[in-house]
């Protein structure tokens, strides 16, 4: 037997389920259902029904979510689809699956990619959607500890022009956190080596502050900032998401939504 995974493309079909004093998910009818959404519901019936006529398909449906229900209950008891049950000799497994169900891996916080942390913690860059501020002041003089003080001219993801931050950005993506940031020291090693700044490569788990202070490197010698201003920004973008108090949430996170996917 085949299985055929559906899921229900409509638009119509992300209305909110009755509230209190009203049927339940698990009661829901077809005609619990505002008119429109029924005749969307019947239109999909008949379009599948008219599908697995064409493929000889004796189907047995399952749903997961209540709006599916109503579809494989509908299906169930179309009349058409009754007398195509009798005599199609080809078996099949149907599964409909809600689309909100379906939509909860693709919002989650997945954990592993450091690429993720960074965009979800960091302040979004004034008129962009996809990139993030990155705070630059450990490369200048203007140091302070007020907290409320904005970000002067920040750094970015988004570095073109610079071959090793693209190459560390990929990594980020699609890496392994640990592995990630194992990267982001390697590739600031490299940079530090070729411009001849004494630096000390250590073996291990690498830590935020070992990363700051590689970085803390090239403050002084304006040649090398300008030559590997990029790979700078992703660093600091990394030091300061594994700094960031909201990185700490981020199992529990994991924990609550690996219980709901279950």
């Amino acid at each position: 037997s085949a299985e055929l995974c559906l899921l229900p493309a409509l638009a119509p079909l992300l209305p909110p389920l009755p509230g209190p004093g009203g049927p339940g998910p698990a009661e829901v009818g077809l005609g619990a259902l505002p008119a429109e959404l029924r005749a969307a519901v019947r239109a999909l019936v008949g379009e599948l029904d008219s599908l697995f006529t064409a493929l000889g398909l004796r189907e047995e449906s399952f749903a997961v979510g209540a709006l599916s229900r109503v579809v494989a209950a509908e299906l169930a008891s179309y009349a058409s689809a009754r007398n195509r049950r009798r005599t199609a000799t080809n078996k099949a497994s149907v599964i409909f699956v809600d689309r909100t169900l379906d939509l909860a891996g693709a919002v989650g916080h997945h954990g592993d990619s450091l690429a993720e942390k960074i965009l979800s913690v960091l302040p979004k860059l004034p008129g962009h959607k996809t990139d993030v501020m990155v705070n630059m002041v450990e490369l200048t003089a203007l140091q302070t500890t007020d907290e409320t003080c904005g970000i002067i001219a920040p750094g970015c993801l988004a570095q073109p022009n610079d071959p090793a931050a693209k190459a560390l950005w990929e990594s980020f993506m699609n890496l392994k956190q640990k592995e990630a940031v194992m990267e982001a020291r390697r590739h600031l090693v490299e940079a530090a080596s070729r411009e001849n700044l004494p630096i000390k490569m250590s073996m291990g788990e690498v830590s935020p502050e070992q990363l700051s202070s590689y970085v803390q490197l090239f403050r002084n010698n304006l040649k090398a900032l300008e030559n590997h201003c990029g790979l700078l920004q992703l660093v600091l973008a990394t030091v300061q998401t594994l700094k960031h108090p909201q990185t700490s949430k981020w199992d529990n996170f994991l924990a609550f939504e690996r219980l709901l996917l279950q």
